[in-house]
Parts: C-alpha cells; structure tokens; sequence
C-alpha cells in the first residue's frame, strides 16, 4: 500500500512527515508497495488537486479544508474508514460515524512516546506554521521570548520527541497541537496569518469537544505583515472569527466556489503582482532599507512580547477518557489495513 504524502514545493512540513515513518512503525512493516492502493492518512488529504489516480483508495484520518474533494469521492474506489472530524464528514455527505479523530493521535502507541509525568516535562515550545517561515521572524522571536522554536520542516521524529518533553506547546502548526495533546502535553492554539485554516482546526477540536479560540498573533516583520494585508486580494481567507458550525461549512463553500471560478488562477496572479509583489519591491528597495531594518526589529520584539503573554493564558487539553475512545476507534480501524 502507498501512503499518500502530501508535499508543498518538496518540503514536508511536520504533520504531513508523519506518514513518512508513523504507519510503517505501527503496523511493523513497510507500506511503500506500490499495488494500486492509495491511502489518505496523517494532512488535509481530500482534494480534488492533490489525489493522484489509483485502483483503490482508502481513507483513515484524513480530512479536507482547502478544496472540493475528487470528483469521484464516495464512489465504488473509495473505502472510508474515518475522517478527522464532524466538519468533513457533513461537507462529503459522510455518516456521523466516520468523524473520529485526526490520525496523528497514533502516535500514542508507540512505547517511547508514552507521556512523561509533569515533572520531567520542561520549557515551552513554539511551532508556526510552515507556510510563515518565508517572511516571518518567528525563530528570533521565540528565542527572544525564551522558548524553543520547533522548525515545521525538521525531522519529525525528533519534534515529536521534543513536544513530548515540553511542558507548554503554542501551536500555528495543527499538528503539532494534536501531538502535543495525545501525549498529554498542554498546549495554547494561535494564528499568525489568513493561511491559517480555522475549517480543519475546528474539524478537530470539535472531534475531542475543545473549542477554538485561538490567539491573533502580530506579524513579527514588515513583509510579514504587508502579506497578512494584501492576503484577502489574492487568496482565500482561511482563518476566520466567526465558529459556529453552519458558519464554518459555509465559509468552505465559497471557498470551493471562489476556487472553481474560471477567472480565479488570472485574476489571483494579477492581484498578487499589485498587492503584493509591488510594494514588496518598494518596501525592499535601497532608499526604504533602513527602514525596514528598524521595522522588522520592533515587529519582532513586539512578537516576542506577545507570544509571553499568551504563555500565561489558559492551555487546552482534551479529557482523557474521550481521547482514549477515539484512539481506541481509531486503533480498531487499523485493523483494515493490517490485513
């Protein structure tokens, strides 16, 4: 069976990497025989422009958030043993059943990842998401604050370790909250850009009965904070404030419909060129220089301030009976592909 990894201009970001190792380490045998089978496990795997053709797909944790599912989803080629959550099950029309839980909560049977006792548990550990590296200052800020940044893009084994043995988590980066809470480890939910997609942090959350409030972090520099702006021209906004269910399926809606408009790839392009890939240039130019320098240092230690203060909030953490039942669901569900 392959296992469907979902790759962003060849980087794998934390939670995607899990199916990397996670599944062949569960099932205690490889899963990169390539017969035909395909299937969507550990990301937001249910996308019409992510699913490459296969005789037969199965579905296990999985979920959807960024497009309309493959045009053939549900048919007589789809097996669906479990989706993410009570979000993705009612926008592809699946029974209540098959909203479980995130996958990535397997972590838990792994004998080194049974969680340590609050007492050998220290420091606070930040992760953003991956897509905020690029322009953000998010390192330094960490570092000024005095956690420890956890890159998106390092080895994931390692990072699940390190959440594992952290007292604290403050997550942009989805997967590093479910880890954090299958091992027992707070953790606080925050956004740092549009790119944050509130339909799937929902998803799970409602999946475990936590809400989702999350923190709104500031941009930590000039760029940063010019794309966070000129975002809604180009791209469709995936974080938003309003989280009622009927909302949340709704705003996936346009989503979909603002994707399959004809004229959305053109007028994308074009709107990025005005919004954003002109100021940047301006912002970026000799005379603007030292003053994007001295912006780019009070966005960071602005950054940094705040990330303190959201270390003193309220954490979550889902009860452990209910988290229980949903990796014991999920673990009974394994036994499809064990065979």
């Amino acid at each position: 069976m392959k296992v469907a990894i979902y790759v962003d201009a060849g980087l794998n970001n934390f939670g995607d990497d899990l199916n990397r190792w996670l599944w062949s380490r569960i099932l205690d045998r490889p899963l990169n025989i390539d017969d035909g089978i395909l299937m969507l496990g550990i990301g937001t795997l249910i996308s019409r422009g992510f699913v490459p053709p296969a005789r037969k797909y199965i579905v296990l944790g999985s979920g959807t958030g960024y497009d309309a599912p493959p045009a053939d989803f549900g048919g007589p080629k789809w097996e669906i043993l479990s989706v993410r959550g009570p979000l993705t099950a009612a926008v592809l029309d699946l029974p209540p059943e098959t909203a479980v839980v995130d996958a990535s909560v397997l972590v838990r049977l792994l004998p080194e990842c049974e969680p340590l006792p609050a007492s050998e548990r220290h420091g606070i550990v930040f992760m953003p998401h991956y897509e905020t590296l690029a322009l953000g200052n998010w390192r330094q800020a960490s570092e000024m604050a005095g956690f420890e940044f956890l890159d998106p893009l390092a080895d994931s084994e390692q990072t699940v370790q390190r959440i594992r043995g952290a007292k604290l988590v403050i997550a942009d980066a989805m997967h590093a909250a479910i880890v954090a809470d299958a091992l027992r480890v707070p953790w606080i939910p925050v956004v740092i850009s549009p790119v944050s997609n509130s339909f799937k942090w929902m998803d799970w959350t409602l999946s475990l009965n936590l809400p989702y409030r999350p923190v709104q972090l500031q941009a930590s520099t000039l760029l940063e904070s010019l794309r966070n702006r000129s975002y809604c021209f180009y791209g469709p906004k995936l974080f938003f404030e309003r989280r009622t269910v009927p909302q949340a399926i709704e705003h996936y809606k346009r989503i979909v419909r603002l994707k399959s408009w004809k004229h959305w790839p053109r007028w994308k392009w074009r709107a990025f060129q005005l919004t954003y890939l002109v100021p940047e240039r301006i912002i970026k130019s000799a005379p603007l220089r030292p003053f994007k320098t001295r912006r780019d240092e009070h966005q960071t230690y602005c950054a940094a301030r705040q990330l303190l203060q959201v270390a003193e909030m309220p954490s979550y953490l889902s009860d452990e009976d209910l988290f229980m039942s949903k990796l014991e669901q999920t673990t009974a569900l394994l036994q499809n592909l064990a065979n």
